[in-house]
């Protein structure tokens, strides 16, 4: 192998590496926005606990005027 094949090779290498160097960079990127989604997903499933609830009673009580209707 040539000295040129040699430093074309070593080239490569160099911009293979700043490729992974950059491509570790926006993972951390994305890391730091999923921690972000899941934390607004855990906040937001306390007040998806309270609507479900009370869409439970609205039809607890839907269901209690039907039978009344129904007599």
């Amino acid at each position: 192998m040539s000295e040129n094949d040699v430093l074309a090779n070593q080239k490569h290498i160099l911009e293979n590496q700043k490729a992974i160097l950059a491509n570790q960079d926006a993972i951390k990127g994305n890391q730091h926005a999923i921690k972000e989604t899941q934390k607004t997903i855990v906040e937001n499933q306390g007040s998806i606990k309270k609507n479900q609830e009370s869409l439970d009673l609205i039809l607890k009580n839907q269901q209690q005027i039907l039978a009344l209707l129904k007599k």
